[in-house]
C-alpha cells in the first residue's frame, strides 16, 4: 500500500446474490476495509447513488435478473471513477474480455479465489482509484494555474497597448482641442469662412472616429479574455493579425523598427477562437519588438493543404532580431523561462503553446543568433472537426 493512503477511507461494494457470500466477505475484510453489500444490481445501483464515495465494486457475474457485466457497465454511469471488478468462473471468459475491451471492468477475479490475492487485489485497486484522483486533482490545479498566468499575461499585454494607446490618441486630441479652441474667435469675424470652418469640423470629427477606433480595439482585445472554454466561431485570421499589427505599430516605432503584414488573399474562414488566437499574434509580435532594434518585423499569413487534403492557417511572425541560441531554443516554451532578464515574466510563449495546442496546432520556432528569429503557427482551419468525428464514431458503435 503506497505510503499516505487508508484503506478504510475507500469504500468496497461487494455485489453477491448468496447471502452467506457477502457475510463471509464482509467477515474477512471489515477490519482492514470500509464494506457495503448488495444482493443485486439493482440494490447495488442504490447503493452507488446513496454512497457516491464507494472507490471499489467488486461483483459476482452470476446473478439472476441482472449479470457482473451489465451490473458493472450501469455502474460505470452512476459512478464512473469506481474501479469495478468482476469475479467470475473460467467457462465466462469470452463475456469478461469484452467487458474489459469496454472499459467496463478494471479487472476479473477467477474463481473460487483466494482470500489473501483478493484482498491484494482489493489494495491494488484502492491504490488505482486514488493514483487517477490524484492525477486528476494535480491536472485540474495545472489548468487553473495556466488560466491565471494567462490573464496575468493578458493584462500585462493590455498595458503595453494602453501605453502605446495613449500616444496615438494625444494626436488626434490635439487636432480636436485646437479646433475648439478657435472656434469662438472664428465665430466672432464679420465675414465667417465657412469652407475653412467645415474644412477643420470634419477633420476633427475624423480624428474623433479614429479615437473610436482605437479604443473599440482595445476593447475587442480585452474582451473574453478570461472565458476558460474555447469559443470556436468561424473568423478571418487576416483581419485578427491586421488589427494586431495596427496595434502594436506605436512600440515597433519606439524601436526604430518597422512593422510590415503581408496578407494571403487566399485564406478561408478559420473555426477558431478569434480573442486567443489574438493573444497569440499579439504574444509573438510584442516578442519579436523587444527582441528587435532598428529593424525589420515582418507578419505573413497563408494558407496550405496537407495530402489528406486538410487545410492549415499559418501565420508567421519573423524579425531581424537578436535571434535565440540553440541552447535557449529547447526552453523556450517552459514557464517562466525567458531571455528578457528581469524585464520579461517567461508566461508568454508557454501561454501561446498552451492556445495553439488547445487549437490542435503546433509552433515552430526557427532562429540564428544575431540574424533573428521566425515564429510560426499553424492551426486546422477546422480544429474542431476531429473531435466531431470520434463523436460520430462513438455514436456508430453504440448503434
Amino acid at each position: 500500500m503506497q505510503q499516505g493512503i487508508h484503506p478504510k477511507d475507500y469504500p468496497v461494494l461487494f455485489v453477491d446474490d448468496e447471502e452467506m457470500a457477502l457475510i463471509s466477505l464482509e467477515e474477512q475484510y471489515e477490519r482492514e476495509f470500509t464494506i457495503y453489500t448488495a444482493k443485486s444490481g439493482k440494490e447495488a445501483i442504490e447503493t452507488l447513488q446513496a454512497h457516491p464515495e464507494i472507490a471499489l465494486i467488486i461483483s459476482d457475474q452470476r446473478m439472476p435478473g441482472m449479470s457482473g457485466v451489465e451490473f458493472l457497465a450501469q455502474a460505470k454511469k452512476a459512478v464512473p471513477e469506481a474501479v469495478r471488478m468482476l469475479l467470475t468462473a473460467y467457462t465466462e471468459m469470452e463475456m469478461v474480455i469484452e467487458a474489459i475491451n469496454k472499459g467496463n471492468i478494471y479487472r476479473y477475479i477467477t474463481k473460487p479465489y483466494d482470500v489473501a490475492d483478493l484482498r491484494c487485489a482489493m489494495i491494488q485497486g484502492i491504490e488505482h482509484y486514488y493514483l487517477v484522483k490524484e492525477r486528476d486533482r494535480l491536472y485540474a490545479e495545472k489548468i487553473e494555474t495556466l488560466k491565471r498566468v494567462a490573464r496575468t499575461n493578458r493584462l500585462t499585454a493590455i498595458g503595453t497597448l494602453a501605453a502605446g494607446m495613449a500616444h496615438e490618441i494625444n494626436n488626434p486630441m490635439v487636432a480636436i482641442y485646437t479646433f475648439l479652441q478657435m472656434l469662438p474667435q472664428k465665430l466672432k469675424e464679420p465675414q465667417l469662412d465657412k469652407e475653412y470652418l467645415e474644412k477643420f469640423y470634419s477633420l476633427s470629427i475624423r480624428e474623433a472616429e479614429r479615437i473610436q477606433t482605437l479604443i473599440r480595439k482595445l476593447l475587442d482585445f480585452s474582451k473574453n479574455g478570461d472565458q476558460d472554454e474555447l469559443i470556436f466561431k468561424e473568423s478571418q485570421i487576416n483581419l485578427i493579425l491586421q488589427e494586431v499589427v495596427s496595434l502594436l505599430k506605436h512600440e515597433a516605432n519606439k524601436k526604430e523598427t518597422t512593422l510590415d503584414l503581408q496578407l494571403a488573399s487566399d485564406i478561408p474562414l478559420g473555426k477558431i477562437d478569434s480573442e486567443k488566437i489574438r493573444q497569440v499574434f499579439l504574444n509573438l509580435i510584442l516578442n519579436a519588438i523587444h527582441a528587435t532594434r532598428s529593424g525589420k518585423i515582418t507578419a505573413t499569413s497563408s494558407f496550405h493543404q496537407d495530402e489528406r487534403g486538410q487545410g492549415y492557417l499559418q501565420v508567421a511572425v519573423a524579425d531581424t532580431g537578436a535571434g535565440i541560441s540553440e541552447e535557449n531554443l529547447e526552453k523556450l516554451f517552459n514557464p517562466f523561462f525567458t531571455t528578457k532578464d528581469a524585464q520579461g515574466t517567461g508566461l508568454g510563449l508557454m501561454i501561446c503553446h498552451h492556445i495553439v495546442d488547445q487549437h490542435r496546432g503546433n509552433i515552430d520556432v526557427q532562429s540564428k543568433l544575431g540574424k533573428g528569429t521566425t515564429m510560426t503557427v499553424q492551426i486546422p482551419v477546422d480544429p474542431t472537426r476531429h473531435e466531431r468525428r470520434k463523436t460520430e464514431r462513438r455514436e456508430k458503435s453504440r448503434d
